[in-house]
């Protein structure tokens, strides 16, 4: 049995090197089922998850056991986490804009000025921040030399849409 786990993924696992024994039908069936809720729970919110399932997802066609293994360590996670919850904060960011480089653009732009149409719609409601935030691990897949790319946008401080991909 696999015990309550305070991180995602185990800390030193490299899914792609992972020699273990190749899964039975019956098992990779089962691990394929696991993947498979596992993506609805990120889809449904748990941004948490989203990277380790995503690298998870990878080994769908040919699951070993240590990846199934990994996708236990990800449930034993989540029972560790149950109460985990995601927030809608309709409240603005508070960032400090002393941190943002000014740049002055105009020797690559020149003196352009944004078109604003003479029929443009009265602004109705308040006004909202998009933040992006992006990580890649830069050749994090030792045996394609592939990397991960991962991103989380929010809507005011609240987050709207998430992905962790194999580029």
């Amino acid at each position: 049995m696999v015990g309550e786990s305070p991180t995602a993924k185990e800390t030193k696992y490299r899914p792609e090197l992972d020699q273990s024994p190749e899964l039975s039908p019956k098992d990779a069936a089962n691990h394929q089922s696991l993947i498979g809720i596992l993506r609805w729970t990120v889809e449904l919110g748990r941004v948490d998850i989203c990277c380790e399932v995503s690298m998870m997802s990878s080994y769908f066609a040919m699951p070993r056991d240590g990846h199934l293994q990994q996708v236990f360590h990800i449930f034993s996670y989540l029972r560790y986490k149950h109460n985990a919850r995601m927030v809608f904060d309709p409240r603005y960011p508070s960032l400090d804009y002393s941190k943002f480089v000014k740049r002055d653009w105009s020797s690559f732009y020149g003196e352009v000025k944004e078109e604003i149409p003479d029929n443009i719609p009265t602004a109705h409601g308040n006004e909202f921040i998009i933040l992006c935030f992006c990580d890649s691990d830069h050749v994090g897949d030792q045996l394609t030399r592939r990397y991960r790319t991962r991103f989380i946008v929010y809507l005011n401080s609240a987050p709207i849409y998430w992905l962790s991909k194999k580029q």
